[in-house]
């Protein structure tokens, strides 16, 4: 296994898996939507994007992290927005051996914490969370409002 912080070069293969991942999620395919969205945020450093490739050297995972700030804390933290290992590819340890990198990657450069949301009917991926040191939330209360498009 091997991971890489990508770059420019490697859109095309984090595209393929975002794609893929959206349609998981039940959303229509869009590859070139897909693109130039990755392609944004590595060239704009929106986000950190991992992509995990096999011993083959094939792209199989991939997470993406935006930054943001806690007041309370006054410093940086990232919030994982995205985990996708390719249904071919679950049960082999590759969201784990990516969750571990992200943590050491990020504690390593001064992150307060490493904060991210799940379906309450994933399951797998909550005991997965919870096996690695996340809680769940129990303080505060999320809300959401959904803006029109422009």
């Amino acid at each position: 296994m091997n991971i890489t912080q990508c770059k420019i070069e490697h859109i095309e293969a984090v595209a393929d898996l975002f794609d893929e991942y959206l349609v998981f999620y039940e959303k229509e395919s869009n590859h070139a939507a897909c693109r130039d969205f990755i392609k944004e945020n590595i060239t704009q450093e929106r986000s950190v994007i991992f992509l995990l490739t096999d011993d083959r050297n094939i792209p199989v995972a991939f997470c993406q992290l935006y930054p943001a700030i806690c007041s309370l804390s006054m410093r940086g933290y990232y919030y994982l927005s995205d985990l996708y290992v390719k249904l071919s590819e679950r049960k082999n340890g590759y969201a784990r051996f990516l969750m571990n990198h992200i943590t050491e990657h990020f504690a390593a450069n001064g992150a307060q914490r490493l904060t991210l949301d799940t379906a309450n009917s994933n399951t797998i991926a909550q005991a997965l969370y919870e096996s690695l040191g996340y809680e769940r939330e129990n303080v505060y209360i999320t809300y959401h409002k959904i803006l029109p498009p422009q």
